[in-house]
């Protein structure tokens, strides 16, 4: 069993360790064909490894990649002069900004004995050192670009600092035009796409590869990678689990896979591939316990809710839908969409991409459960949905006893609760604003999921109680009621919410020895009527 490449993100250390390399090398021979190539990942998904095993392939270092997919490809190693510029730097002021890229240039000129800065500008001193690396070595230079908008993205909340280190980066990018005779490749990475703030001045054949499905998975892990790197490590993982009372005694490897894949996978960006996060994996099986690794560790839960708290209807499933990628493409720094600014720090990823009228358009979602509950009590804050006489103990009654009187008058209470603001602000009403609202109610009193896949559909809500009674919930919503008799559309509306069940068999994923499985028709109204009720035991849900 290979260690685990923690806070590892140079590719010799990783081989040298005998730690495990997910190979990517594969994607190298077709990706080098372009020239000048613009990646945007969140951060800690592994651009930076990705960078690191570039850099050994322009160096020469074919030794390095023995066993790899790249040394089986055809591919002719070559040497090359590389520059990395790695600008995760001290970044608090412009200033500061500006000497840290003169001081990273100098060290990147210091081996070479006839190359120093021309200028005090960044972009000139960048444009000098292109041309005199390539002039000494006899060979086009590899330029490197790692957070190209760090000293941007870290202050995002705050605006005037992020604009001017805005005007710094892109005075130094601008050192890359009419270079292209000195250049054999360029790739620059970052979180943000900001219309590259002066990339596309300097590099004028630039390619945005970051939607491009060919390389949906140069980071982050797939599925099937991690059967093949990590499976070695389910059996003694599961043992762990098992014995803090995290998954049943019953579990199998699968129930193991699945979780893992319900906390950490969920993450595309061609709509169809999806990988796991990929710090939270190592994290994961070094550990071996559930929790939010990415989240703690390298977001900002400010961010997120200050984002969150600037518009919180943005954020109900009918509003993530419908965005083209002129949405998603970041024009400026100070004009930022909340739904694709969090899609591109990584708090959301795409659900799915459809055509409409010639045209692309994108739906968002969360990604998983690691995030999930952080976005939902935020939301739930937001909403006002805080005030609960009903703990968790009422719901739980109202679940274990089949209790549907109860269980309508909780939801009724709580969407009772909402500011009438969000109605007035929502004249079309759909279900997914009440399905949302339920939502952020429930996941702070259970374990409560949303949308989850199953064979032949995806499940509204899902809600498991602490003994483990798996609730299975469908909800169906009318904007107008019958006015002479609205329970008998409420009615109606149960009866298509059990007919779903039952057509999809949403309970045939949670099915195992012992466990309760109790489905719920939920039909909800325009103005925040409710009926809620448990399927008969005839019905069949798996």
């Amino acid at each position: 069993m290979k260690s685990l490449p923690l806070s590892i993100q140079s590719l010799k250390k990783i081989i040298d360790k005998g730690a495990i390399y997910v190979d990517k090398t594969d994607l190298i021979s077709d990706l080098i064909q372009y020239e000048q190539v613009f990646l945007s990942r969140p951060r800690r998904f592994g651009k930076s490894l990705f960078l690191d095993t570039l850099e050994e392939v322009f160096r020469g270092n074919a030794d390095l990649f023995s066993g790899l997919k790249i040394a089986d490809s055809g591919y002719e190693f070559k040497k090359y002069p590389v520059i990395r510029l790695n600008m995760a730097v001290n970044s608090r002021s412009p200033e500061i900004l500006e000497k840290r890229l003169l001081e990273i240039l100098a060290a990147i000129a210091a081996p070479y004995p006839k190359v120093s800065l021309r200028s005090a500008d960044p972009g000139g001193a960048l444009q000098g050192l292109i041309e005199d690396i390539s002039v000494e070595c006899g060979e086009k230079v590899v330029a490197l670009v790692d957070e190209y908008d760090y000293p941007v993205s870290k202050y995002i909340d705050n605006l005037p600092l992020a604009e001017a280190n805005t005007d710094v980066l892109s005075s130094c990018y601008v050192g890359f035009k009419d270079m292209d005779k000195y250049l054999r490749f360029v790739m620059v990475t970052g979180v943000t796409r900001y219309a590259m703030m002066g990339l596309s001045a300097g590099l004028n054949q630039l390619v945005d590869i970051s939607f491009d499905p060919k390389y949906a998975t140069i980071c982050g892990f797939t599925p099937d990678e991690l059967d093949q790197y990590f499976g070695d490590r389910y059996s003694s993982t599961l043992e762990t689990l098992k014995s803090t009372d995290y998954l049943p005694p019953e579990s199998s490897e699968a129930d193991l896979r699945q979780e893992i894949l319900n906390w950490y996978d969920g993450y595309t960006w061609d709509g169809k591939t999806r990988v796991l996060n990929p710090i939270s994996i190592l994290n994961f099986f070094n550990l071996r316990e559930f929790k939010e690794f990415w989240k703690t560790n390298y977001i900002s839960v400010n961010f997120l809710q200050n984002t969150i708290s600037s518009n919180p209807l943005s954020f109900t499933q009918y509003k993530l839908q419908g965005y083209v990628e002129s949405d998603i493409s970041l024009a400026s720094v100070g004009n930022l969409a909340s739904v694709p600014l969090l899609f591109h720090t990584g708090y959301l990823t795409i659900d799915k991409i459809i055509r409409v009228n010639k045209k692309l358009q994108y739906s968002f979602r969360v990604p998983n459960f690691e995030l999930k509950d952080s976005f939902y009590n935020i939301l739930n804050d937001c909403l006002h949905i805080k005030d609960r006489s009903y703990e968790a103990e009422e719901l739980t009654k109202a679940l274990r006893e089949r209790d549907s009187e109860l269980l309508t008058h909780i939801i009724v209470t709580l969407f009772s609760r909402i500011p009438s603001e969000h109605y007035k602000n929502n004249e079309d009403m759909k279900e997914s604003f009440f399905h949302m609202a339920l939502l952020c109610y429930c996941s702070g009193l259970l374990e409560a999921r949303a949308e989850e896949p199953g064979p032949l559909g995806d499940l509204d809500l899902l809600l498991i109680t602490p003994d483990g009674l798996h609730a299975v919930i469908e909800l169906k919503y009318a904007q107008i009621l019958d006015p002479a008799d609205p329970e008998k559309t409420l009615n109606n509306l149960v009866k298509k919410a059990f007919s779903v069940i039952k057509k999809k068999k949403y309970g045939s994923r949670y099915r195992l020895p012992g466990r309760d499985i109790v489905p719920i028709g939920l039909g909800v109204g325009g103005r925040g009527e409710a009926k809620a009720v448990f399927a008969s035991p005839q019905i069949d849900i798996t």
